[in-house]
């Protein structure tokens, strides 16, 4: 069973203890500050000096990587592959050992596709060679870069790493972080005005055999094209976060439970109306919905409500999948 990680990083797997949902536990404060923009300033992730006189550079937006994940675009030809002897060296069997190179040009900057085995992704749209713009997303195996372009480098740098703190970048849900730091303040604010607040936890279906008949590059495909479905779902105030794998979580504030079935029904509807277009050809995907509602009448801690909704969704799963279980 799930359990909701109130640590401070983002893809931390440590469980926090559990607790009794009768117990008051910690329902937040109005003056939490444990934001992801309070999380950038105080890490301070400052531009590396040296790029502020470049004309561009990449950062590296999946697997997430604020540190290390900044590559500026200095030489005529940057080299990218899973040979160690290019200049952008990426550890993944997805990547050919000589995957894709980018030429700085006259015109701007232009990104190379060699004959790769898996290909070479603009915007999610494979590509031979195309000039990259401001913003472009590069997918390069099981890597996704930005690539940041002259003027306001700085800017989008920030905006890049604030994005990675809050998005999942392969789905465009938000990340596992982003619901730990909100869930309190939710349950808090539900608690304080006396409304609802629906949990639905998500899991696709036999995800495991998808990645294992067809590789995990279509069980990312599959992973983006459902964080979409569902995203075109959300109402404007809802919180849809990736939880972890093929684990979503949706938190829907001022939803009563039958309201919340209702939502969690027209996402199962979407998900399953539709085959998934992938490199392997269009794949049936169904998900499994489980929902717990808190009332406010009564404190409960985020753990509590996670624990619950996942009950649901486990009893969903044990009922024979492509269902909501509330």
């Amino acid at each position: 069973m799930l359990k909701l990680d109130c640590g401070n990083s983002c893809s931390g797997q440590t469980a926090s203890p559990a607790i009794d949902p009768s117990s008051p536990g910690d329902t937040g404060s109005p003056g939490d500050t444990g934001d992801a923009e309070a999380t950038r300033q105080q890490q301070d992730y400052a531009l590396p000096p040296a790029a502020l006189g470049e004309e561009a550079c990449l950062v590296q937006i999946y697997p997430a990587d604020v540190i290390d994940g900044l590559r500026l675009l200095e030489s005529d030809v940057l080299r990218i592959g899973r040979d160690a002897s290019c200049e952008l060296a990426l550890e993944d069997s997805n990547v050919s050992r000589r995957h894709a190179e980018i030429h700085r040009q006259d015109d701007g900057d232009w990104l190379y596709d060699l004959g790769s085995t898996n290909g070479t992704l603009i915007d999610g749209t494979p590509i031979e060679s195309q000039r990259l713009q401001a913003g472009d997303r590069i997918a390069i195996g099981s890597f996704i870069f930005k690539y940041l372009s002259a003027g306001s480098v700085e800017s989008q740098y920030h905006e890049a790493i604030y994005m990675s703190l809050t998005r999942d970048a392969l789905t465009g849900t938000m990340n596992k972080r982003s619901l730990v730091e909100s869930l309190p303040r939710e349950i808090a604010r539900a608690r304080r005005g006396g409304q609802p607040l629906a949990m639905v936890m998500i899991d696709i279906d036999h995800f495991k055999s998808i990645n294992d008949s067809h590789g995990h590059l279509v069980g990312d495909e599959v992973l983006r094209e459902f964080g979409l479905r569902l995203l075109s779902i959300c109402r404007e105030d809802d919180l849809l976060a990736r939880y972890g794998g093929e684990e979503f979580c949706l938190l829907l504030a001022s939803t009563a439970r039958d309201e919340a079935v209702q939502i969690a029904q027209r996402c199962r509807q979407t998900i399953a109306s539709l085959p998934f277009s992938t490199a392997a050809g269009a794949l049936a995907v169904t998900a499994s919905f489980g929902i717990e509602c808190y009332t406010g009448a009564q404190p409960v801690s985020a753990d509590a409500l996670v624990r619950a909704a996942d009950l649901r969704l486990y009893e969903a799963k044990q009922a024979g999948r492509n269902r909501v279980v509330s």
